[in-house]
């Protein structure tokens, strides 16, 4: 447990909590996250994953660091010994907003229809940040948040924030209006706190123009974000056509990056639809970066992406090819076929001649369909009748180009009478 405040005086004497300080080298970490071109804040999520061994020595610093207080060192705190943090027209927001729903072990449920089923829960999150965009604190909860929850949250905020961020009051504190239950609960604590620090709940109107706001900033940051994809895509291809591995997998990344930012942003469904599709021909370009022959080929990671792809847009064909390639190379060719023949099972990829074509090589083993008529009968009599792998039923199904091709294939051969 952190010292209590008298035993962590500053050098002013307000015996303000300081012993929550980063390393000067991890200091030099946190200043090291870019800004994020569209938001203008910084872009923590991008950073951990193009540096996952330096944001793991952060992570676990900042775990040291955040231990959480206890009830009693929340209610022992001096929160008048803030006053002097005080900064004019400084302003925090608390808000809630809700995140998905967990099952009644706690685990979380992905079908939206699941929540109609019994043990179920919505998830929330409770979060105040700063009128720099920074987070001082965020609480997780199953449920509606209690009154005791929400006022554990906002002395969080104030004497127990997130490092590297320091014990603080700000001149303002505008409370989410779903908060308005709680007012009553909140009042005393809240009126406690020394002046010039004041508080109330934001108005409908307020709450009706955060949201005309933020889809307005939405709809301004979606175009720019896009074409910031557009710009990392084109910088990937080039780099993928130079054979370059690592700059093309940054590009591509950059580029995925970019297109999750517009996802995130409330996007209508003509601008999803289109992010979908880029982020699917990015993705299956990533997936084909991986694959590149040569020191540091990576089939997993071709494979993850080429998944992500047909997730993106099952439409897609080249996030097929692109699971099959990386399967083959792992040594799964039945999961390599069996890819393909998902695919070739839609009606709108049923008439794609490159996933026929590697369907066919896949079955023949290179070979393709034999213009020898016994060995080509031979070879259907072995896979329609004697082959046992799993594959096999699915295949049947398969209608479009692939069975015009065999039904041509036997057409070549004369009809016995």
């Amino acid at each position: 447990m952190p010292p209590k405040k008298s035993q962590a005086k500053t050098s002013t004497g307000s015996g303000v909590q300081s012993n929550k300080v980063l390393s000067p080298e991890l200091m030099t970490l946190v200043n090291k996250v870019p800004v994020n071109p569209v938001t203008g804040l910084p872009d923590v999520a991008r950073f951990m994953e193009e540096n996952p061994s330096e944001m793991e020595k952060l992570y676990q610093q900042l775990h040291k660091l955040n231990v959480d207080p206890t009830d009693s060192d929340l209610d022992s705190f001096n929160y008048s010994e803030l006053k002097s943090t005080i900064a004019h027209e400084s302003f925090w927001v608390l808000q809630i907003e809700p995140m998905g729903y967990v099952d009644a072990a706690g685990k979380p449920v992905e079908d939206d229809s699941a929540i109609h089923k019994p043990g179920v829960k919505p998830t929330f999150v409770l979060y105040c940040y700063d009128d720099a965009g920074k987070y001082r604190v965020t609480s997780d909860c199953v449920g509606l948040p209690s009154a005791d929850l929400v006022l554990k949250t906002i002395k969080r905020a104030i004497a127990w924030p997130s490092a590297p961020l320091k014990p603080a009051l700000p001149w303002f504190l505008l409370i989410s209006i779903k908060f308005s239950q709680h007012v009553d609960a909140l009042r005393p604590f809240l009126d406690s706190l020394p002046k010039p620090f004041h508080w109330r709940l934001e108005t409908r109107q307020e709450a009706e123009g955060v949201r005309d706001g933020v889809d307005e900033i939405n709809q301004k940051h979606i175009p720019m974000s896009m074409k910031l994809a557009e710009e990392a895509k084109l910088a990937g291809n080039q780099a993928f056509a130079a054979k370059n591995r690592p700059v093309a997998i940054k590009a591509y990344t950059e580029a995925i990056n970019h297109l999750h930012d517009v996802m995130s942003q409330n996007p209508t469904e003509e601008q999803s639809s289109k992010a979908k599709k880029l982020m699917a021909i990015c993705l299956s370009n990533l997936s084909a970066t991986h694959l590149l022959p040569g020191t540091g080929q990576a089939a997993e990671p071709a494979l993850k992406a080429g998944k992500t792809a047909e997730v993106a847009d099952p439409s897609y064909a080249k996030a097929y090819a692109r699971q099959a390639s990386a399967l083959v190379i792992l040594g799964k060719k039945d999961e390599a076929i069996e890819t393909i023949i998902r695919a070739l099972k839609r009606k709108d990829l049923e008439n794609e001649s490159g996933l026929v074509d590697r369907l066919i090589e896949l079955l023949t083993h290179g070979k393709g369909l034999s213009d020898d008529e016994a060995i080509f009968k031979q070879w259907a009599i072995d896979l329609i009748i004697n082959d046992k792998r799993p594959f096999v039923k699915s295949l049947m199904d398969v209608k479009g180009e692939y069975r015009r091709r065999i039904d041509a294939q036997f057409a070549k051969f004369p009809k016995r009478s």
